[in-house]
């Protein structure tokens, strides 16, 4: 078995399993990668079928193959290094036996739209691959049927975060995307709570200094990022929001972008816990795709 690196994207012949398959093979071919498309049957419908001996099994994943194999030419056309896993069993288990056997360096699956002003919830496996799977994982929307053309990278200076700039950076190049930094500022004085914010309990301090500071720090960033990539337009903003995950989902809206990235991390610090509240606050109710990036050392079991 080879180990090279993959692009993995699940299908499921839904419009944003289409438009997942459009922007895999993208990044596969930016970054000369083999694309590997996989689709899971359900095991528990199939058992149904009467009389399901191996041959029956055998011929039920042959014309599954086949159906994935037509829909693949009929969205992005043959001539490609292009693999087919068509599979029985726990979807959320097979995608990580996936990721491992062919050392897939990004999941791309599709996610539902976004319809209303609390978003749209993610699907229950796209969720817990975000969580749990050990590489970057791209959800795509069933209304991104083209190339991204707005892309946020949300900063908060860690080392996390910087990495989640420079895939979007990769990604603008990839698709002669605009790119904005993005960092919320949220006044120190204020704490989040469960059920909100609370005001502060002490004289609030002057933070025109802080965000200027940050203001200057993001602007230089963005200017390293755009000369790096040699890309044409980055641009950076500061937002300041007592919350910050409401503050990147507002701004997403009012830029219509269509592409967020961001670094996770778990709410204590160890690499193999959740994404953190902001991250999931955000993600469950993005209004785009979302392309998330684990720490370095993530690690995730089962058992």
């Amino acid at each position: 078995m080879s180990k090279q690196p993959s692009i993995l994207v699940g299908i499921d012949y839904s419009d944003q399993s289409k438009n997942a398959l459009l922007a895999a093979s993208r990044m596969a071919n930016a970054r000369n990668l083999p694309l590997v498309c996989y689709h899971v049957l359900d095991k528990e419908v199939l058992s149904q079928v009467k009389n399901m001996d191996a041959e029956t099994e055998s011929g039920i994943l042959n014309f599954a193959e086949e159906k994935v194999a037509a829909f693949i030419r009929e969205i992005i056309g043959t001539g490609r290094d292009i693999t087919i896993e068509v599979l029985l069993g726990n979807p959320f288990k097979l995608t990580l036996d996936q990721i491992e056997k062919h050392h897939a360096v990004t999941l791309v699956l599709g996610s539902g739209g976004y319809s209303s002003e609390e978003g749209h919830h993610v699907g229950a496996l796209a969720s817990r691959c975000i969580r749990k799977a050990p590489v970057e994982v791209l959800l795509v929307r069933n209304y991104q049927d083209h190339p991204f053309e707005d892309i946020v990278a949300c900063v908060d200076f860690s080392e996390n975060s910087n990495r989640a700039v420079h895939r979007a950076a990769t990604i603008a190049a990839q698709d002669k995307a605009r790119l904005k930094l993005i960092h919320v500022f949220r006044p120190p004085a204020y704490a989040e709570t469960e059920m909100g914010w609370l005001g502060p309990a002490f004289p609030v301090v002057p933070d025109d200094d802080i965000e200027k500071n940050l203001r200057e720090r993001l602007e230089s960033f963005a200017e390293r990022i755009k000369a790096e990539y040699q890309l044409e337009n980055v641009t950076s903003e500061v937002i300041s929001s007592h919350s910050i995950h409401r503050g990147i989902w507002q701004a997403l809206k009012e830029m219509e972008a269509d592409l967020v990235v961001l670094g996770t991390r778990g709410r204590t610090g160890f690499k193999s816990l959740l994404l953190g509240t902001t991250a999931e606050g955000l993600l469950n109710h993005t209004p785009c795709s979302a392309l998330t990036l684990k720490p370095e050392g993530f690690a995730y079991s089962l058992f």
